[in-house]
């Protein structure tokens, strides 16, 4: 295959995503010694969406049926932003980030499975017995405490792998209906509408979980003399919600969707390395026979013929 410049940037920008997304777990996994995920996800959606404003506004004024469109997006976002992320995050804080990334590495494999299922995809032979493969190494990572002496121990949980797995079939499930109802909206104008949905309903939740204003306000003021948690918010605010997203668009704009979404598997790379250095987890065998189960059953599904 000939590496034209397309072809070229097109590598740069998704690498660029990968380095992004794949520190993002540890990165926010080291926040949570002083703030709670629903604290986390509101300063997340706070930074993001006045960081977005530019885009838009750019992007409005070629809206058509403008009520509509936002309707759709704010319904379909509730399930991508508040309830996806709210499983995510919650996980995330009972469970290990490198639990967490393995488990999510699986989610191109449940979007394919939900194509099949509810959008009457036609796969190959050798796709589904691929999806079969890497659906197993999926069901093994979530279910790996269950090998373990520590599965009481703070930060192995399978509790927290359980909601994992349901925030990888929700957001496969999030996938489709994006696929279906934003075929002619711009995807950075739905992600812009969706941060403040993420601003409200967070700030609802983080309320809620606080049982009063005051001591949320004062929860919040605690949190902002913490470096971690202002890193966190700012890293996933700009970085992990527009620089990265911005570049997987456009990413896969420059190449086939299939090879794109290839290099999300190149994640572990940064996020293992990341978690045992920097906050001292370990990855066990089980772990990582997994998530070769996973990876062959990926590629085999991928393979082109």
């Amino acid at each position: 295959m000939k590496l034209t410049s397309k072809r070229k940037k097109a590598y740069i920008l998704l690498i660029i995503n990968v380095i992004i997304w794949g520190a993002a777990l540890p990165i926010v996994k080291n926040s949570y010694e002083h703030t709670t995920p629903f604290r986390f996800l509101f300063y997340r959606y706070v930074i993001a969406a006045i960081a977005s404003l530019p885009l838009l506004i750019i992007y409005f004024p070629k809206i058509k049926k403008k009520l509509q469109t936002i309707s759709t997006i704010l319904l379909i976002e509730f399930i991508g932003i508040t309830i996806n992320l709210s499983l995510l995050y919650i996980g995330l804080s009972k469970t290990t980030s490198i639990e967490t990334g393995l488990i999510t590495t699986a989610g191109p494999i449940l979007s394919l499975i939900g194509g099949v299922i509810f959008l009457r995809e036609k796969e190959e032979r050798h796709e589904l017995i691929g999806l079969a493969i890497a659906f197993l190494g999926t069901i093994l990572l979530t279910l790996s405490p269950l090998a373990s002496s520590e599965v009481n121990v703070e930060g192995f949980s399978l509790q927290g792998n359980i909601l994992i797995l349901m925030h990888t079939a929700t957001n496969a499930g999030y996938f489709l209906l994006a696929k279906k109802y934003y075929k002619n909206c711009p995807k950075l104008f739905a992600s812009g509408v969706s941060y403040y949905m993420g601003i409200v309903s967070f700030f609802v939740l983080a309320l809620i979980e606080a049982g009063s204003l005051t001591i949320l306000a004062n929860s919040i003021s605690s949190d902002l003399e913490q470096p971690s948690v202002i890193l966190a918010g700012f890293y996933m605010g700009i970085l992990g919600s527009i620089v990265a997203l911005t570049c997987y668009i456009k990413g896969q704009d420059l190449i086939e969707a299939s090879e794109a979404s290839l290099f999300g598997y190149l994640q572990p790379l940064i996020y293992v390395p990341l978690a045992i250095f920097w906050l001292g987890e370990d990855m066990n065998i089980l772990q990582a026979g997994s998530l070769v189960v996973v990876l062959v059953g990926v590629l085999l599904a991928s393979r082109r013929h």
